[in-house]
């Protein structure tokens, strides 16, 4: 049996995980940090700061089986902050050397390490010691599925040592498909409830917006994101449609982001945006696509949200 807790009435587990965001003292609105501080913690409400504005980041793990060097390079000229490393999908990202050479050699830094949702001690040390050698400040985990109860397990006991052992690092579990703020009685997934990640498991959230339905992320997510917003340390960005494809550029699909955008820049949100997009193998196989690709994704997150207008 799974350590983590069941529940066997929807309803009762909807009303719970509804209550538990609103009443809980762990999750509100400007709220001091539960897991530690930094030196340049924001005064206004919000997430933490990673200076005087959020960071656009590309994740690597859109891109498998294409050449990290390549991605470095492309990234750096669509005008991306930083580089989120997904090690699980290339093995030159865990070679700790040649990952430091790139990052100084394209002037583009690692900000954050992404581990899979089959980690181990293995992997989560490897993403410290990268973490390390490139200044990352931010370890994101994978969900594992229902029934991967070795990769679950060793979150469960293990992340408390972890976390007290690299106070300097932001622990993340990326909320997995079909998450919500309330428990579901048979999930597909580990870690589903968002709540939980932060309540239960002393987490900060990796937010993939796509993992979202339209109707969750409208009616439940989008009321309830000034309570979330603290802890958020990487926010995934991208879109789904309505044929079921999600990670895809965002635009005119099913996700109401730019809506989601405003509510998020209100709210003073200061750490990393993460553009986790999926990338079919003609584009992968053409350096001209890829370009054009990343430059549509960071062209979208500057008009929606570097120069959005909002009302105070």
């Amino acid at each position: 049996m799974s350590k983590e807790e069941q529940t066997t009435d929807p309803k009762e587990g909807i009303q719970r995980g509804k209550d538990e965001l609103m009443e809980d003292p762990l999750v509100h609105e400007g709220g001091k940090d539960p897991f530690f501080s930094m030196e340049d913690e924001p005064k206004e409400k919000g997430g933490k700061t990673t200076g005087t504005k959020p960071l656009f980041l590309i994740s690597t793990d859109s891109f498998s089986n294409c050449g990290l060097d390549m991605v470095f390079e492309l990234s750096k000229t669509a005008g991306f902050d930083g580089i989120d490393l997904a090690i699980r999908k290339n093995f030159d990202a865990r070679n700790v050397d040649y990952v430091k050479k790139l990052s100084t050699t394209h002037d583009i830094p690692v900000k954050v390490i992404q581990v899979s949702d089959n980690v181990n001690q293995k992997e989560l040390n490897k993403a410290l010691d990268l973490c390390e050698a490139t200044g990352a400040d931010t370890i994101t985990i994978n969900a594992p599925s229902y029934f991967n109860l070795k990769a679950y397990n060793f979150i469960v006991d293990n992340i408390t040592t972890y976390k007290k052992d690299n106070k300097h690092i932001h622990f993340a579990i990326i909320n997995p498909e079909n998450s919500n703020v309330f428990a579901l009685p048979i999930p597909k997934y580990h870690f589903t409830n968002i709540v939980d990640i932060v309540k239960k498991y002393g987490c900060y959230i990796g937010f993939d917006v796509a993992n979202f339905d339209a109707e969750t992320l409208e009616n439940e997510v989008m009321k309830k994101l000034p309570n979330l917003l603290p802890y958020i340390a990487v926010l995934y960005f991208s879109d789904k449609n309505r044929l079921g494809e999600w990670h895809i550029l965002p635009g005119e699909w099913t996700l109401k982001l730019g809506a989601f955008l405003k509510k998020v820049k209100q709210n003073w949100f200061m750490r990393y945006f993460s553009s986790k997009i999926n990338i079919n193998k003609s584009e992968l196989a053409d350096s001209e696509k890829l370009a054009d690709l990343l430059g549509k994704a960071r062209e979208y997150y500057k008009t929606h949200f570097e120069e959005l207008k909002t009302d105070e």
